[in-house]
Formats: structure tokens, sequence, C-alpha cells
């Protein structure tokens, strides 16, 4: 037993993990109609116990995965990066074409995403990148992996999983 790296693993979802949005998705040169969901956020980090005998501090990984989920909420979710999108903004307002379609959306409305689509797996990647960047202030050496989930509906959840410190 001595040398042996015991991992262990800290989850955070339900209550405050979530946000309400707005998307769409393109897919097999279709594009959905315009609908929104009541997304939920689950993350686990994996580790070895630190100095302070924690994997990871719940309230830190809670506030900041929280403070993601705020600025996604009641926004309408823009992949920047769509190929099969055609987008225009001003200053004011996000003005987005696919095919015949045409929306407008007040740019204070818009959580502007670089990503390539709004899809759950999507944005569970985008959640988990941010949360990692976040994580650089923090001591995170302890730390193995990172898995972020995305809930659109209670059957339905995407994940994205990380390894950290390899």
């Amino acid at each position: 037993m001595s040398g042996e790296r015991i991992a262990r693993k800290v989850k955070i979802e339900g209550g405050y993990l979530n946000f309400s949005s707005a998307h769409f998705i393109t897919y097999g040169g279709k594009c959905e109609r315009l609908h929104g969901h009541n997304y939920g956020v689950l993350v686990e980090v994996e580790g070895t116990l630190g100095e302070d005998m924690l994997v990871f501090d719940f309230t830190v990984l809670k506030r900041l995965t929280k403070e993601i989920c705020k600025r996604l909420d009641h926004r309408f979710l823009l992949p920047l990066h769509n190929p099969h999108l055609q987008l225009a903004s001003t200053e004011d307002e996000w003005e987005v074409h696919f095919a015949g379609k045409r929306y407008i959306f007040p740019r204070a409305d818009v959580a502007e995403l670089p990503i390539d689509n709004s899809t759950a797996e999507r944005l569970a990647e985008y959640i988990c990148n941010e949360l990692c960047r976040e994580l650089q202030a923090f001591n995170t050496s302890n730390l193995s992996s990172i898995m972020v989930g995305v809930e659109e509906a209670p059957t339905q959840m995407a994940y994205y999983k990380l390894s950290l410190n390899e």
C-alpha cells in the first residue's frame, strides 16, 4: 500500500448551478427553430487529497461554476464560429442569417461564445474550459481531471472531460 495514489472525486450539481437560455443548432444543412432550455450543470473533479485533506474546496468550485452560469443565464447563446451562420454586429445588436432566416438580437441579450454550435456537448466543453481558466488562480496540482455535464432536459445530458496536470 505504500506509495499508492488513491484517486478521489468531488461533484457539485443541482441547486443554483443552472441557466435558462435560448438557442438553435445547425445540423445536416438544417437549422432548428429558436427555442430555449432550463439547463442544469454538474462538475466533477478527480484527484488526490491536498495538504488540507480536500480534493478541492466545494464552495470555491460552486462559486466559480455559478459565475459562469450567470453569464449564460437569460441570454441567446450565439456560437461565433458556426460556419453555417452569417453574423453581423453593431454596437447594439447581432444580426444572424441562416438560409432564408434572419434574426436580430439586442447585443445585451446575447452570450457570445467561442464555439461552433450551441449543442449541449459544446456548452459542456465551453463551461469546462472557462472553469479551467478560472481555476488557474488556485492550487490544483493534486487534480487529475475535470468533467462538466450540461443537462438540457431531465433525460438528456452531455459531458466533457479534460485531463489535468499531465
